[in-house]
């Protein structure tokens, strides 16, 4: 019988989702090595980067770190955070440090060894790579500059080398800036000498929390067990889910370009023989993954991700009668028409905008309470979701605009939207259970504010303006300029929200590979040691990362990105007996940004019948795509087979930089409508699967 060796629990998503303590004190019975949490990522948009601000209010990340520190008190394991304060830039990160100094001071936390590990890097030493143009791209755009990058915060995804230095140093507690969200879960994994590829893939599983269950959520805890025999077994503390082979298969295709091939600083991961099985109906496993040594064609690497600002921005919300939606030009975003992709719903197709709006004594509560409504709305998890990735899209990036009402309280509004159908079959419902979580997670900030839940559809449409621009003067005329050419137009209704200030706009203006070996090892994550005492924290010293290389160097599979489990445009052959809608044929069918600059479609089948159906019909090459999505053939990186788990994944360049001015959808979340609506032809014949050329 196959031995444990290794337990780890993940906390959540990201630190400020939330998450039941319950979930949290079951998960910590029996033995637990590693209390993990990834602080944050750049999915939300580069503001957070460019300003050192945090995406989730103080109070949440209080929560979900205070729970955090208060076990690794208890029990004396490594609690580990990166990414910290969302973005890991060196302002993020001194932030979570205040934080935490309140933690330990409230928890009386004493003589704890916490080691701060800083990922932000002079645009100096990037700027001289640039020069020589040795900056690797990782896609389309965004284009570099000189001048941009001078102007820009600058941050590195640190590997497992910082991690484990910190951790073999004898920190227990790690605060760590800009991390590869993989990486916080593998160090420790890997520095006991567990096997690099099992390491990192069961990290990439948990780096979302309980995003891996069904129903999924990154706002729960997942928990991790390393057998020597090589395998690994993933379990929901909450009873309310479970872990599948689907779950897990399906989690290890998310957020990434390919299905198999996952690229990090040290190496890469290959997936392609790994074996995910079930061992009960609720606990399902994972064998087989290999990480392969950095070199040819992956050199050691690390990716930079850079931010800075393009100016301030106003916003407006204008609902109009429906009567009036022909008349506003084709241009503008309007909720009910063209709100989550700048394509036009179609007659069989229902786009909805979801708009919260708060109000209340004091700022602080009105934005407080339209956080959390929509930071547990996008992920909240119910039976028979598809789009696992996210509910609704978020075309601002920050989310929410605060402002102050005519009556003199304060207000917040947050803009969405979705074409999911199956999460309009379940819209009331969820809306529901996400103001019963609040009430009983966070009962002060209902009492404390009041709002509303706008539904914009066709019969209701909501319009959203947005300008940006460096000079004051001048935004406030071009937005008055744009209010007016609507207003010509149509009768904006009384609960139109018109010149609001929103935070300042930034871009995404660096994502690409540093190569450069001396800068990653002897300039970069430079990390200090203190010693805790409550909230008075003493430097202790500092240290540099050792490095050493890891993973495989025999390894003779495929591991390039474009050529690897590539669907061919293979005609069917047969008769053609029927068509099945996808939507009955699959039990995950989302979207999500891949990065920055890709945005990845993953479609889990509910059989392997049903996947070999769907493979054989060649509906999903990469032509018919291009065709489907009305892309250029060259914009779709690849559409791949997943064998292992019954999946098709579909990777495309992104129409636009993630959380540009004109964004529909900052997560990518909500893009999957199209395939959504696919009726796939069903041919009487043998099926054979669709394989690379």
């Amino acid at each position: 019988m196959a031995k444990l060796i290794y337990r780890v629990v993940s906390a959540c998503g990201a630190l400020g989702y939330g998450y039941p303590k319950e979930s949290l004190e079951n998960a910590l019975r029996g033995r637990v090595d590693a209390i993990i949490c990834d602080g944050g990522s750049m999915d939300a948009g580069p503001f957070y980067l460019g300003t050192g601000t945090e995406y989730f209010e103080h109070e949440a990340v209080k929560a979900d770190f205070r729970h955090m520190v208060e076990a690794g008190k208890k029990l004396g394991c490594p609690v580990i955070l990166g990414s910290s304060g969302m973005a890991g830039g060196n302002r993020n990160l001194d932030w979570m440090i205040g934080l935490a100094k309140e933690v330990f001071g409230e928890l009386e936390v004493t003589n704890a060894k916490v080691a701060v590990i800083r990922a932000e890097l002079d645009p100096e030493f990037v700027i001289q790579e640039f020069r020589k143009g040795a900056l690797r791209a990782t896609g389309a755009g965004p284009e570099l500059s000189e001048e941009a990058l001078r102007e820009s915060a600058i941050v590195g995804q640190m590997g497992i080398h910082p991690l484990i230095t910190a951790l073999e140093d004898g920190a227990q507690y790690v605060l760590a800036g800009r991390s590869c969200d993989v990486a916080l879960f593998a160090s420790d994994m890997i520095r006991r000498g567990i096997d690099a590829g099992l390491a990192y893939h069961v990290g990439h599983i948990l780096e979302c929390g309980a995003l891996a269950c069904d129903p999924g959520s990154p706002s729960d805890c997942l928990v991790a067990e390393i057998y020597d025999d090589g395998s690994a077994l993933f379990v929901a503390p909450n009873p309310a889910r479970r872990c599948t082979a689907y779950s897990i298969a399906a989690h290890s295709l998310y957020e990434e370009s390919h299905p198999q091939l996952q690229f990090y600083p040290e190496g890469v991961l290959a997936m392609e023989k790994t074996e995910f099985f079930s061992r009960n109906s609720g606990v399902a496993g994972i064998r087989n993954s290999r990480f392969v040594r950095a070199g040819k064609p992956w050199p050691w690497s690390i990716k930079l991700e850079g931010s800075r600002r393009l100016g301030a921005r106003k916003v407006s919300v204008i609902y109009i009668d429906p009567a009036d939606l022909e008349k506003i030009p084709a241009d503008v975003l309007i909720y009910g028409r063209n709100g989550v992709q700048a394509k036009p719903v179609q007659d069989s197709q229902r786009e909805l905008g979801i708009i919260i709006e708060t109000s209340a004594k004091t700022q602080e509560a009105a934005v407080l309470l339209a956080s959390l409504l929509t930071h547990y709305l996008i992920h909240y998890g119910y039976p028979g979701r598809k789009a696992t990735a996210g509910n609704i899209a978020y075309p601002l990036s920050p989310n929410l605009v605060s402002f102050r009402r005519d009556d003199g309280l304060f207000g917040a509004i947050v803009p969405s939207g979705t074409r999911d159908p199956v999460f309009f079959e379940h819209y009331p419902k969820i809306k529901e259970a996400v103001i019963n979580l609040i009430q009983h997670e966070f009962p002060d900030a209902i009492k404390n504010a009041t709002f509303t839940i706008t539904d914009a559809d066709a019969a209701n449409p909501a319009i959203l303006l947005r300008t940006v621009d460096r000079d004051p003067q001048r935004l406030a005329a071009r937005h008055a300029v744009e209010i007016d050419r609507i207003t010509k137009l149509a009768k904006p209704k009384s609960t139109s929200r018109l010149h609001l200030d929103a935070p300042d706009a930034y871009e995404w203006s660096l994502y690409h590979l540093l190569q450069n070996e001396h800068v990653i090892k002897n300039v970069m994550f430079d990390i200090t040691y203190f010693r805790a005492d409550g909230a008075s924290w003493t430097r202790e010293g500092d240290a540099r990362p050792h490095y050493e290389d890891i993973g495989e160097t025999s390894y003779t599979g495929n591991l390039d990105d474009r050529t690897l489990s590539l669907i061919a445009d293979a005609p069917p052959t047969g008769v053609l007996l029927k068509s099945n809608r996808l939507l009955d044929m699959a039990v995950v069918i989302r979207s999500k940004d891949a990065g920055i600059n890709r945005l990845t479609f993953d479609i889990i089948f509910t059989s392997a019948e049903n996947y070999e159906a769907a493979l054989h019909s060649n509906v999903f090459s990469s032509c018919n795509i291009a065709k489907l999505l009305g892309l250029p053939r060259e914009r779709v990186v690849g559409t791949f087979f997943v064998d292992t788990c019954n999946a098709i994944k579909i990777s495309i360049d992104r129409p636009n930089i993630s959380a540009s001015a004109d964004e529909r959808d900052v997560f990518g979340a909500q893009q999957q409508a199209a395939i959504e609506g696919l009726s796939i032809p069903i041919y009487g014949t043998m099926l054979a699967k669709a394989s690379s050329l």
